[in-house]
């Protein structure tokens, strides 16, 4: 079977040159990739140099994703997988790794080795592998020298960050896979920098608990809507209501279904009638909004679970923020007009809205669809790991770029899956 190496490699000028000169003593081996993902020294040019392919992530995206960069690069059946900061690894121990797959006693091999220090393995890993998994037995459960089925490969999730090589054994331990471990030896790293282990001994954390269901696995953010999802009420009525332009609203309500305005007109509208206000005037406003029962619960267990949590709404900042410190979501991921304030701490008639309210997607202040895509490039989470919570009809936007959209009792028929209660979001997490 034809076999691909791939080695993922971050600033790794001094020992990428003697990696791959050991790979291509390797008959076996009928291609070399190297994944620069995003190196600020030498890696590249050194590897380059070795006339093998490389290719480069212009920025660093971590381990995870230099290995799903390598495997749609490569071709072979068989592809094994080597760090790039080794010091004495040498043909013989490349090839023994390969050996058990190639005489197919195995669909996945793995690497155990002996080393000078306790890392990541020692310190965290073994520890809590015992405790956890006591039924799994490995000498050295961490490696990332192992290789792999390409078939067996297309079946895994991968992540991105340093956690791939736990991932990738405890998904294939789940499977019943054939696993094999094999011995190369003596084997030396470049040393790392504490700061690097603490970074990596996190990951590796959160992946195994990940995988075990503690924390979140399949979806990483959820995304409320705020009115009538976490709150009871439409929270701009309570907003005209106290503040005297009940009728002013109704009217631009009635010019927007007659297509006399934009959705946006009402909101800057509305903006300017609040002109003159100040945070203290909300305070009699947030008093007759009412969060939903469930709603705080639910959202720290989430939080419990790893989960970020955020909302997107076109409600005003003033009240998406109070009601958001009280559940406890962070402002980094709230998306809602922002009132603007003068030196006096009153409302000037301006609002700051993230994104374009002339988006294609709708004519709202804020498109939740871009909002969405928004954050998700901030948070670094994919389409399908993402949750959207919403109540009806203003959500179709941001229920058609996240993975699974859950309809709080909506009127009308929309989203994935039609939700009673907000706990059920928990159900679904998963």
């Amino acid at each position: 079977m034809k076999v691909s190496c791939v080695i993922p490699a971050f600033n790794e000028e001094s020992t990428i040159i003697n990696v791959i000169k050991n790979v291509k003593k390797v008959k076996v081996i009928n291609e070399i990739i190297v994944v620069d993902d995003g190196s600020t020294d030498n890696t590249y040019k050194n590897a380059k140099s070795e006339e093998v392919k490389v290719i480069k992530h212009t920025q660093n995206k971590g381990k995870g994703a230099a290995i799903k960069t390598g495997v749609s690069h490569s071709s072979g059946e068989i592809i094994l997988f080597l760090d790039a900061d080794l010091y004495s690894i040498s043909p013989k121990k490349i090839a023994s790794i390969l050996q058990p797959l190639e005489s197919d006693d195995a669909d996945f091999v793995k690497t155990s080795f002996a080393r000078a220090r306790g890392r990541v393995t020692e310190l965290v890993v073994k520890p809590l592998f015992s405790v956890i998994f006591p039924f799994i037995k490995f000498n050295q459960p961490l490696s990332g020298q192992f290789a792999i089925k390409r078939d067996l490969l297309k079946e895994l999730k991968i992540d991105d960050k340093w956690g791939v090589d736990i991932q990738i054994l405890l998904q294939l331990v789940k499977k019943g896979v054939r696993i094999s471990e094999v011995d190369i030896g003596k084997l030396k790293h470049k040393k790392q920098p504490i700061e690097n282990l603490t970074i990596m001994s996190e990951q590796v954390i959160k992946t195994i608990l990940s995988e075990l269901g503690i924390i979140a696995n399949k979806h990483k953010l959820v995304i409320f809507d705020f009115d009538k999802t976490l709150i009871r009420e439409s929270s701009i009525e309570i907003v005209a209501k106290e503040f005297g332009f009940k009728r002013e609203l109704q009217k631009l309500r009635a010019d927007y279904e007659n297509g006399k305005i934009k959705d946006y007109n009402i909101t800057l509208e509305l903006t300017n009638l609040i002109k003159g206000k100040t945070e203290k005037d909300f305070e009699k406003v947030i008093e007759n909004i009412n969060l939903r029962r469930t709603a705080k619960g639910t959202i720290e267990r989430l939080k419990k679970r790893q989960y970020e949590v955020s909302i997107i709404s076109v409600a005003f900042s003033p009240i998406i923020h109070y009601f958001a410190d009280m559940v406890g979501i962070d402002k980094n991921n709230i998306i809602c007009p922002i009132l603007i304030t003068d030196k006096n701490g009153k409302y000037t008639g301006e609002v700051i809205a993230k994104t374009k309210y002339h988006s294609k997607c709708c004519d709202k202040i804020i498109c939740k669809a871009d909002a969405a895509k928004e954050l998700m490039k901030k948070l670094n989470v994919k389409p399908e790991e993402c949750i959207a919570v919403g109540d009806g009809k203003s959500d179709e936007c941001l229920f058609r770029v996240c993975g699974l959209s859950l309809a709080y009792k909506p009127i009308t028929s929309i989203g994935d899956v039609k939700i009673l209660n907000l706990a059920e979001v928990l159900i679904y997490a998963e």
